[in-house]
């Protein structure tokens, strides 16, 4: 391999870190994109992969740089308008197009000439998991049909940010998930999931409101809904919510 004498070599090695699933996902694409850490930090290098590479090495005309990659984009990438790093700083996905078997993934490291280190990407969505389900209505009355949707969810997310997620727009129909039974007198532990963008707000203020959780059932033949306000929700994490009905309009919940 020819290699011109004002370049450096830079070594990656690509790691996961999904706290998003209890087994490891599958990933596909892969897109590496290499910009000088200096100046208008132009794009040096970009590489496309069929898989998630163990490692990469990447010959620079640069003293530094900073290691972009995406996986599992659902689109392709016009390397043309990522010529600089602001541009792929703006690059967003929307929660519609990404996908819970195979999320998103992203992740980034600056390095120095002649520097080995290890990129972990991550996947933009966060898991909202129902745990434990109680019932504590008197009568032995059921809850039927059970299901649970969350509401004010991000509808967007750059695929690069690591914090400050600040909806301005929410995803207008949330995807319904059913109980896989009716819950009567004993406590069930369904684990029922819901995956949303993540969102920093925790409070329910205009223009910027708290994603909540939602459980819906029916209580003596009426529909009835339990919603609670969930806290910041961070990135590439899973939120466990624990629910008790204590009466047909009232109920209980525990969040960690």
């Amino acid at each position: 391999m020819y290699v011109e004498a004002d370049t450096s070599r830079f070594t990656v090695r690509f790691r996961v870190s999904d706290a998003t699933a209890d087994t490891l996902r599958h990933i596909g694409r892969t897109d590496i994109f290499v910009y000088d850490a200096d100046g208008l930090r132009r794009l040096l290098v970009s590489r496309s992969y069929a898989f998630l590479p163990d490692s990469a090495v990447f010959f620079c005309p640069a003293k530094a740089v900073t290691v972009v990659a995406v996986a599992n984009s659902p689109r392709d990438f016009n390397t043309s308008a990522l010529e600089r790093y602001d541009s792929i700083e703006l690059l967003t996905y929307r929660f519609e197009e990404d996908s819970p078997e195979m999320p998103v993934m992203s992740g980034q490291k600056d390095l120095a000439a002649g520097e080995s280190a290890s990129l972990r990407i991550s996947p933009l969505l966060a898991r909202i998991m129902l745990g434990e389900v109680s019932n504590k209505l008197k009568g032995y009355v059921r809850l039927e049909d059970p299901r649970i949707f969350l509401e004010n969810m991000n509808a967007a997310a750059e695929v690069l940010r690591t914090e400050g997620f600040h909806p301005s727009e929410t995803v207008r129909t949330p995807p319904v998930r059913s109980l896989p039974y009716d819950i009567g007198i004993y406590s069930q532990t369904p684990g029922t999931e819901l995956f949303c963008y993540p969102n920093d707000s925790e409070e329910a203020t205009i223009g910027t409101p708290a994603t909540e959780f939602v459980f819906e059932c029916e209580v003596n033949g009426s529909t009835q809904q339990f919603r609670t306000a969930l806290p910041a929700i961070r990135r590439n994490s899973t939120v466990h919510v624990d629910v008790t009905v204590t009466g047909e309009t009232t109920f209980e919940s525990k969040i960690y």
